[in-house]
């Protein structure tokens, strides 16, 4: 059996893709890219919303089949490279993303386009459903964890559609969910050192049924003691990091701050 390439699975139900161009809410004028057109069928309507597509394919011989098919359209431009590794600053601002994005990427280029937020203005992504669970999570949820925090902290999140495993070619073995992803003009909290945040969240995470005075041992030096209790900023360091908000991080990394700085 021939081996598809770079595990692509082709949306190929037309009211799905119709619901996507719909909740995706292009206004006029607006630039728009999509990652990974594959067989063009987003591309298709697309190209009617938009003043200018730039689609990113990866795949040579899907690139070929999409240049011939959308070239003489004057607002479609193809670039053949991988989503992961481009500059989309290159593309100028106001930028809409629309995409489904390929299951074994999707995270690495999600990350990539939230890097480049300064230039988007949305993005509406197809993922794998159990990684959009993820991304929506609130604390106290087995699936809220470090991917949440960074996603919830640099952008508006909204699940928008259910997908089924159907509406693909070949058809998956899980269910996809499409997400709207709007950067914030400012993070959602107010912190004093970026790095140190996402640095303190990775490893309230690092072991998940760990509990924080366990996963913080870097700033153990820091740790108060309050009626026999582990304490940081006024947080009890035996609850999980899945139990702690934004703010509840940001209090934390803030005082860590303000302590390490002095």
């Amino acid at each position: 059996m021939k081996k598809r390439p770079l595990g692509q699975n082709f949306l190929i139900d037309p009211n799905i893709a119709q619901n996507i161009i719909q909740l995706a809410q292009i206004q006029p004028g607006e630039p728009v890219v999509e990652i990974g057109p594959g067989k063009g069928v987003l591309t298709q309507l697309l190209i009617n919303e938009a003043d200018s597509l730039t689609a990113i394919e990866l795949d040579p011989k899907l690139s070929r089949e999409l240049q011939n098919r959308f070239s003489k359209s004057p607002s479609f431009k193809l670039i053949e490279g991988d989503a992961a590794k481009f500059d989309y600053g290159s593309l100028g601002t106001g930028l809409n993303v629309v995409s489904n994005l390929p299951y074994y990427a999707a995270t690495h280029i999600m990350k990539k386009l939230i890097h480049y937020r300064n230039n988007i203005r949305s993005m509406t992504l197809m993922l794998q459903k159990e990684v959009v669970d993820r991304l929506t999570a609130k604390p106290g949820l087995r699936s809220y964890g470090s991917l949440s925090v960074y996603v919830q902290y640099h952008c508006e999140v909204q699940r928008l559609l259910e997908i089924p495993n159907t509406a693909f070619s070949p058809k998956p073995k899980i269910d996809s969910s499409l997400i709207g992803l709007k950067p914030l003009p400012q993070p959602r909290v107010q912190v004093k050192d970026p790095q140190l945040f996402f640095k303190m969240v990775h490893s309230a995470f690092f072991h998940k049924r760990k509990m924080l005075k366990n996963n913080l041992k870097d700033w153990e030096h820091l740790f108060n003691e309050e009626n026999g209790q582990a304490q940081l900023a006024g947080i009890d360091l035996n609850r999980r990091g899945e139990t702690l908000s934004l703010n509840d991080f940001a209090d934390i990394a803030n005082h860590v701050h303000t302590l390490t700085a002095a």
